[in-house]
């Protein structure tokens, strides 16, 4: 079975999602394209899909934070750090707060009211927080909350630790994450500064998602070096969903997917040694960041067949 096959039970509730939406325009085809799913019914899907609001990411002071940054970083993109229906159905914490940002075009039925709502107190995903009414707000930007006092709107904490804590364990009864993932996302959340912004959007492409593979990679090769083999071993499958989000794209391609497939399971295969054969581990890694960047240069050849490519996007949605 190929590797991410083995994961389609992630896709089943983003699924019925967007055939909901296309029930609901009667026009747009299904994409596969796990946030596509989240999107408000008149939403331009081509300008979603093609274009980034770019990342307000500070530079960490130092190694220590820098370490941090990048597991936070891993967490806030991958769906893994959630629990219950939110994590089957690939709902992350950048679903909705779109590269740290707010996200205008958000959309779930049952929980957003207009697009770029959402009710955090509904049963959809938690009983714990379920308050029994619908009362959506809007989807806030997370730049410039590190220096904020109280964080959270209804359920507010004194810190970004106890409110990342508390939205993971209670808002989407996920389970208690890790220390290290928990300061890692605080430490991501609080370089997160409105004087880093881009002047502009950033476009999607290939070698920006690859890139944050490559990255989780190294965070991984990191914390084996640091004895820490739970946060390894997270950062390891969230290396895995960033090129799921990759082989999205790429479905007209049966060898870019075969490849990206290839590299996932291999990246599998080191998770049993997170925590017994460090040394081992670690080499493996670091053998499999480099495939990840040399990966990335093929697929980037080969963008214009992939759905990164805006014409061949157009096409795609234009299909009856």
């Amino acid at each position: 079975m190929r590797f991410f096959a083995a994961l389609a039970a992630l896709a089943v509730f983003v699924s019925a999602e967007a055939a909901s939406a296309d029930r609901r325009t009667q026009t747009k085809p299904a994409l596969g394209i796990g946030d596509a799913a989240w999107l408000a019914p008149d939403a331009d899907r081509v300008a979603f899909l093609i274009q980034m609001p770019g990342e307000c990411l500070r530079n960490p002071e130092n190694g220590d934070q820098r370490f941090l940054v990048e597991v936070g970083r891993a967490a806030f993109r991958s769906p893994l750090l959630l629990g219950g229906q939110a994590a089957r159905g690939g709902l992350s914490c950048n679903a909705c707060h779109r590269d740290g940002r707010d996200n205008p075009d958000f959309f779930l039925e049952g929980l957003s009211e207009t697009p770029g709502t959402a009710d955090v107190t509904s049963s959809l995903f938690s009983k714990t927080r379920d308050d029994g009414v619908f009362n959506p707000l809007p989807i806030p930007s997370l730049v410039d909350t590190g220096g904020k006092a109280m964080f959270g709107e209804r359920a507010q904490a004194a810190s970004l630790h106890a409110f990342i804590s508390g939205a993971v364990v209670e808002e989407f009864q996920g389970a208690a994450p890790h220390g290290t993932i928990v300061a890692g996302l605080a430490a991501y959340i609080s370089h997160l500064g409105s004087d880093a912004c881009p002047d502009g959007p950033t476009s999607a492409s290939v070698l920006r998602d690859m890139q944050a593979a490559a990255r989780a990679l190294a965070a991984a090769e990191t914390a084996l070096g640091r004895g820490d083999a739970a946060t390894a071993d997270f950062l390891l499958l969230a290396a895995q969903r960033e090129l799921r989000s990759v082989h999205e794209r790429f479905e007209a391609s049966s060898k870019a997917r075969s490849k990206l497939e290839s590299l996932a399971r291999d990246i599998g295969a080191i998770r049993p040694l997170a925590g017994e054969r460090v040394g081992e581990a670690e080499a493996l890694v670091a053998e499999k960041r480099a495939e990840t960047q040399e990966l990335a240069r093929f697929l980037h050849k080969r963008r214009a067949k992939s759905l990164y490519d805006k014409a061949a996007l157009e096409r795609r949605l234009a299909e009856p």
